[in-house]
């Protein structure tokens, strides 16, 4: 459809959940930000500690999708591939399915930039490959003009249509990379099937047809198999506290200007480091049935079995809490600031528990 020049991948985001929970330097990594749009305050700086402790729903991450659409210049042809993409958006029949984008923040892990708005509110870990293989899908769609066929739109079924994807893309992509902002944008609007079970595509103002098996894919994306199996990844650099709490204890861990402590015991780093690796070692087994999203029926009325809080040290970071309960005798639900889209392993939150306790039991 598009470029379809094979070119080396631009250096993006490391992926994997070995990168993530075992080495420990991803996590203490700088962020992927614009530090030049946000500020970092010191460790245990006394008004930013202040701001953490105000009370207040956490509002999901806003992202750029609809300013892109509106705003970004349309695209041509053949400008872009894969590793240009700065975000999709996929509406079938009317109702947005998946939407991706990458939104760089100071806060954040190398590989944590991009964010799943639709369907987990930015909640999710995106990972890359699965995500730059689905954007594979859009650039090697194949489209073939239909001008010479005397098609209209209505004829087309492009008239009435709700099928949309729309891409992001920055238009100078290199293989050595590019820059973080789109500078184009695209918007396919997807009609009916000729007799060869192609769809029609409006595109560039022009009437277009795709390849019928690749646009299924492209709108049968399962936002699930684009995830990391984690609940969240905090980067330690940006947090001042933990705060967890197992129902029967509660247990802190602080990073001091000088200072690394579990409870009021000052502790080697790498004693530390292991600890908090540790907390983020609770996978996701599968997605809560989707009808239990909005009615938070998975955790109304149920027991608590952990929370992890993380207070963060830097403006504009979100604090994070996790919250897991019971659901049935394998699962728990976790609820990640008031949103609960996962199941997580009963047996492993237990594994978890006994970890921590073990750990601030040594000291």
């Amino acid at each position: 459809m598009f470029d379809k020049v094979r070119r080396r991948p631009a250096p993006r985001c490391a992926t994997g959940l070995a990168v993530i929970v075992l080495t420990l330097g991803g996590l203490l990594s700088g962020g992927c930000g614009h530090a030049e749009n946000m500020t970092q305050e010191g460790v245990g700086n006394p008004e930013q500690q202040k701001k953490e402790e105000e009370p207040g729903e956490v509002k999901p991450e806003e992202n750029s999708l609809a300013e892109w659409e509106e705003d970004l210049e349309e695209g041509e042809p053949g400008t872009f591939t894969a590793e240009a993409m700065r975000g999709v958006s996929v509406v079938r029949d009317g109702e947005a399915c998946f939407a991706v984008s990458y939104e760089p923040r100071v806060y954040k892990n190398s590989y944590d930039c991009w964010a799943i708005s639709v369907p987990y509110q930015s909640m999710a870990v995106v990972d890359t490959e699965a995500m730059y293989a689905y954007f594979r899908i859009l650039t090697e769609m194949e489209l073939t003009s239909v001008e010479d066929m005397d098609i209209t739109r209505e004829q087309a079924g492009i008239e009435d249509s709700e099928d949309t994807v729309f891409v992001a893309y920055y238009s100078e992509q290199t293989a050595e990379g590019g820059q973080a902002e789109p500078d184009r944008g695209l918007l396919l609007r997807f009609g009916g099937e000729d007799a060869q079970g192609n769809r029609y595509v409006e595109a560039w103002g022009r009437l277009w047809l795709a390849d019928g098996s690749s646009v299924e894919e492209i709108f049968d994306v399962d936002p699930y198999a684009c995830i990391l199996k984690v609940v969240s990844v905090v980067n330690v650099e940006t947090v001042s506290k933990v705060t967890i709490d197992t129902g029967e204890e509660q247990y802190e861990m602080r990073i001091e200007p000088e200072a690394f402590l579990l409870g009021e015991q000052a502790v080697e780093s790498e004693d530390f480091y292991a600890l908090y690796t540790t907390l983020m070692s609770v996978f996701l087994e599968k997605e809560l049935p989707r009808e239990e999203w909005e009615a938070e029926t998975a955790s109304a009325d149920r027991e608590l079995l952990m929370s992890i809080t993380y207070e963060r040290n830097m403006e504009g970071a979100p604090k994070i809490t996790q919250k897991y309960f019971a659901y049935d005798e394998t699962y728990a639900a976790v609820q990640v600031n008031g949103r609960t889209f996962f199941l997580v392993s009963r047996e492993a939150l237990l594994q978890l528990r006994e970890k921590i306790e073990g750990a601030f039991s040594a000291f």
